[in-house]
């Protein structure tokens, strides 16, 4: 197992598990929102282009940006607790893309609990092909960060530079 800051990677074999755990100062409301509204997507969300849709329901779809990056099916909605979806679902043969795995895909579970009022913890969890760990834990770790600033109401600017020094601190 490595820890670094809130992203736990876990496993062996061909297969990680990368958790992120993030206490963010915002109503579960707000969080709920800015995880799974596009409008509030494109306002933080790094390297976003145009396009995306989510279907708010179990059994949509869910595509960020022109689909290129994330194209799968929501699995779980439940509001304002579980948002769970596939990554890549719409490949034409998933067998191309190493480690992962038919069944999931990329399967990414996001649940939200409520600590208080204007506090809310996050849990995400992913399970990555091995290969894809550092960028992984590195961009989730980022995620969480862009997404506190978002919530504090900060500037959202990407930096390169910093998802770099991450998957720098991953690799050890």
């Amino acid at each position: 197992m490595s820890e670094l800051k809130n992203v736990t990677i876990v496993g062996s074999g061909t297969t990680r598990r990368i958790t992120l755990e993030r206490q963010l100062e915002a109503p579960i409301e707000k969080v709920w929102q800015a995880i799974t509204s596009i409008d509030a997507l494109k306002q933080w969300w790094v390297d976003w282009q145009d396009g995306g849709k989510i279907e708010q329901e179990e059994g949509g779809r869910i595509i960020l940006g022109d689909g290129s990056w994330i194209n799968g099916s929501i699995k779980i909605w439940a509001p304002p607790h579980v948002f769970s979806f596939t990554w890549h679902e719409s490949l034409a043969d998933p067998q191309n893309t190493i480690g992962y795995d038919e069944k999931t895909k990329g399967l990414l579970r996001i649940d939200l609990i409520e600590a208080n009022a204007d506090q809310t913890f996050l849990t995400l969890i992913q399970f990555l092909p091995a290969a894809d760990t550092v960028g992984g834990a590195a961009g989730w770790h980022y995620f969480g960060e862009i997404l506190f600033s978002y919530l504090k109401g900060e500037k959202i600017t990407y930096r390169t530079d910093r998802f770099e020094e991450l998957k720098s601190l991953y690799a050890r």
